[in-house]
């Protein structure tokens, strides 16, 4: 016979459920791309974020809720254990004791003046590697890292 009719939604708007993000896409990137239609670009790894001029390199914590750094994947000569050890080391700074699951670096191409979307004001695509400025006093050191000429900012 006919359909049975569980639930009605008359002249409502749908629930927007976003698609699951993979491992290599920041999630807020992938969710605000899916919602404005913008392009987003993540790339899986530092080396194919070197191939771009507009490659770019993101580290957050608190699963977004802070952009630490945003910087130009051709200049961090770093090697990618070393941005990771920056991150953790940032993350531990920023939230200790948070999960370190909640922090994460990411690839992407984006031009100068981008917005980069997240806690604590975000961060923005800019010539020289933008730094939160939480971190002010450890500029000097954690530049020192992405240039390869330390292992640590401590």
């Amino acid at each position: 016979m006919g359909a049975t009719v569980v639930g009605r939604c008359l002249n409502k708007p749908k629930l927007f459920l976003p698609k699951a993000s993979s491992a290599k896409e920041r999630p807020l990137a992938s969710f605000q791309a899916e919602t404005s239609g913008k392009p987003y670009q993540p790339l899986p790894t530092l080396a194919d974020a070197r191939r771009f001029e507009d490659g770019i390199v993101i580290l957050q914590g608190d699963d977004g809720g802070q952009i630490y750094l945003v910087a130009h994947a051709m200049e961090v000569k770093c090697s990618p254990e070393t941005l990771e050890q920056l991150l953790i080391d940032l993350d531990e700074i920023a939230w200790p004791g948070n999960d370190k699951n909640s922090r994460g670096t990411f690839y992407e191409r984006r031009q100068i003046g981008y917005p980069i979307a997240g806690g604590m004001g975000g961060g923005v695509v800019s010539e020289k590697p933008w730094i939160h400025k939480q971190f002010s006093a450890l500029e000097n050191a954690i530049l020192s890292v992405l240039h390869g000429n330390r292992a640590r900012i401590r």
